[in-house]
């Protein structure tokens, strides 16, 4: 049960970490002061033909942050990771729900 507990947990934390690799390389390309299109083509230019959609990569990493604040929930159940787990989860769905924005 504790060896579940804990692959969840690192699962989560790989998956939340995918995300903000991802939020970082946004970050770094719309820091060049470039206008809009210049900075989301260059972005999307990182990833293969067939990810190069902005609307498919936001409901991707609404997934990816989805499921980290669920594995984050249920790893919570572990004495030693509670904090972390709740810190992880209320980071997961709160840039869960700031990508739901972004598609309104």
């Amino acid at each position: 049960m504790k060896t579940r507990l804990i692959a969840k947990f690192l699962s989560a934390i790989v998956l939340l970490a995918i995300f903000m690799v991802n939020m970082i390389w946004w970050f770094r390309v719309t820091n060049r002061n470039t206008s809009f299109e210049a900075d989301r083509a260059e972005y999307l230019a990182a990833f293969p033909a067939s990810l190069q959609n902005p609307l498919l990569l936001t409901l991707m990493a609404i997934i990816l942050l989805t499921i980290s604040g669920i594995l984050f929930v249920q790893s919570g159940k572990l004495k030693q990771l509670k904090v972390v787990s709740v810190v992880g989860y209320c980071t997961s769905f709160i840039l869960a729900f700031w990508q739901l924005f972004t598609i309104m």
